[in-house]
């Protein structure tokens, strides 16, 4: 039998280990999210939102159907099939919000807007899963979501459509983090993620039928790169999904600074000062709960 210290020093190191994991993933699959947004401004602007929604998960799924294989009939001998349905009528809804956003507010108070949706996912956790909001986790969440609003400030004056949809996807997005973390327990991410996009394409077929518009060659070229980033995305989110929620959830602030620089460069949507000083608390939570996670358990 190894001696208990070196087995409480593995155990620390293992949970560090996940806090690092779930925080880089999530990173990864937020700055691919940033690049849907981008895609979706510069390309498909004048396409319907039910038609880009649409061609988005019908893509990724094609894109995920040689990796899955007999995953992607997985669904039908689920037992949790109500669950899957449930989490691609919420997601669905929540995607369709967001396109519609992107398309008719500034990308930077779109996007803090979204800081919200780790605030219910981090609550719901403790909820549905018994994480524990210790003290440090609850300043992380605090003081991220203060920088959000930092952010989102300048705009609450004039608080247009686009931005009454984004805060009516924060909730449905939620929800679907929250029953992915579920279904991660009984079944392989391919599978929850293959699902999800067959069964939100099979939603959408009609409603998208209904108001297509011809197709020019870049908007295939988008639709194609929103369908590539958004799976890489949604791959890259489930990996995280392995470490603590508080830790993934943590990481999803970081995408505020790439989608205000996009904004600015592309679109000359100038940064308030608000806007840096929000990105600056954003960053500096993220820092402080990796290094207190990290001590805490190497202690």
């Amino acid at each position: 039998m190894k001696p208990a210290p070196d087995n409480v020093g593995d155990t620390s190191t293992t949970y560090s280990n996940q806090v690092i994991a779930a925080l880089m993933w999530m990173m990864v699959g937020v700055l691919m999210f940033a690049g849907v947004m981008l895609t979706v401004r510069l390309l498909l602007i004048d396409l319907p939102t039910t038609q880009t929604t649409f061609l988005r998960y019908a893509i990724g799924a094609l894109i995920l159907v040689p990796f899955a294989g007999r995953l992607s009939l997985g669904f039908l001998k689920s037992n949790h099939r109500s669950l899957f349905l449930i989490r691609a009528c919420l997601h669905g809804a929540a995607v369709f919000l967001w396109f519609f956003a992107v398309l008719h507010a500034a990308l930077a108070d779109v996007n803090a807007m979204l800081n919200l949706v780790p605030v219910y996912v981090v609550i719901g956790a403790a909820v549905m899963f018994g994480e524990i909001l210790t003290a440090p986790r609850m300043i992380t969440i605090l003081v991220s979501f203060s920088g959000a609003l930092l952010i989102v400030r300048p705009g609450f004056a004039d608080i247009n459509i686009g931005m009454l949809a984004i805060f009516a996807a924060g909730p449905a997005f939620a929800s679907s983090e929250l029953i992915a973390k579920k279904l991660k327990a009984n079944y392989d991410d391919k599978m929850i993620i293959i699902t999800l996009s067959m069964l939100i394409a099979l939603l959408l077929i009609i409603p998208a039928l209904l108001v297509w518009e011809p197709m020019t060659l870049s908007h295939w070229l988008g639709v194609c790169l929103i369908g590539l980033l958004a799976t890489l995305a949604h791959v890259a989110i489930m990996r995280s999904f392995r470490g603590p929620m508080w830790a993934s959830q943590s990481g999803k602030f970081i995408q505020l600074l790439f989608v205000a620089a996009f904004g600015f460069i592309l679109f000359d949507e100038v940064p308030a000062i608000t806007t840096w000083a929000g990105a600056f608390l954003v960053m500096s939570s993220i820092s402080y709960i990796a290094f207190v996670e990290a001590r805490k358990h190497k202690s």
